[in-house]
């Protein structure tokens, strides 16, 4: 049982374990969180000239440095779907918005660090796109055979798209994340708007339009005087950039 216990630990947060005990459903909002998506570049080309054994051990010793990174960086997992690797920001534990988005860029640049020193076991060079968006979500447990904690709402589907129009070992972001950014804490982060092939500002996105998106080239940390005042309060600024999402009803309990 203990196993099973640990087991469960790494999988789901300990608040949502306790509620699943008590048989409650998990639904929880979550008013700020930044999301991180990536994938292998040319996985369908890598995988095809691979035995099956070999791309599992590939994506196993690939992941298990993910993790170790999510894990230093205060960023949990939410799961990996053949090559794409997801995780989050602000959830399950709730934390400021700019010390979340700072958090999980530094995530981000350091996987696409570690990646250009990755070689598979046939000598063979890794290559990844990643992509960050922030915004509200929703999260809960879906299932009761195997539960699994994942995310629901638009940023997802964002963060998704940063990933897929991304270029190869570059971070796109969205401009929440980009804005939040701004306000990181701890770190200074180099963004740079992105032109498309004609020159013009900002990208086409599926069923979004022409989006203002930002390539995150690098972070600096910061070397704050320790008489400064912080920054006022920008909830209401925030506020807007959630564009009322939570002013619908999209079910669930606000997460604490």
């Amino acid at each position: 049982k203990k196993e099973h216990e640990k087991i469960l630990g790494k999988l789901l947060p300990p608040r949502v374990i306790k509620k699943l005990r008590k048989g409650q459903t998990v639904v929880e909002r979550y008013k700020m969180v930044t999301i991180f998506f990536s994938d292998i570049v040319g996985y369908t080309k890598m995988s095809s000239e691979m035995t099956p054994a070999e791309v599992m051990k590939m994506l196993n010793d690939l992941y298990v440095k993910f993790d170790e990174l999510a894990e230093k960086h205060k960023v949990f997992k939410v799961e990996t779907i053949g090559d794409a690797y997801i995780a989050i920001g602000g959830a399950p534990k709730t934390c400021p918005g700019p010390e979340t988005a700072e958090r999980v860029a530094l995530f981000a640049l350091a996987v696409i660090e570690m990646v250009k020193n990755f070689r598979t076991d046939a000598g063979e060079q890794v290559f990844i796109r990643a992509g960050l968006a922030t915004g509200p979500c929703v999260a809960g447990v879906v299932g009761t055979s195997l539960p699994k904690y994942t995310i629901f709402g638009d940023t997802v589907n964002y963060a998704a798209r940063m990933e897929q129009t991304s270029k190869k070992m570059r971070l796109q972001v969205s401009p929440s994340t980009q804005r939040m950014l701004l306000d990181a804490p701890n770190f200074v982060f180099d963004c740079e708007e992105r032109y498309d092939d004609q020159g013009e500002m900002g990208i086409e996105l599926k069923g979004k339009g022409r989006q203002f998106t930002y390539w995150v080239n690098s972070a600096q940390q910061l070397v704050r005087d320790p008489n400064a005042k912080l920054q006022v309060d920008k909830e209401e600024e925030y506020k807007e950039m959630t564009n009322g999402y939570f002013d619908k009803e999209v079910g669930g309990e606000e997460a604490v």
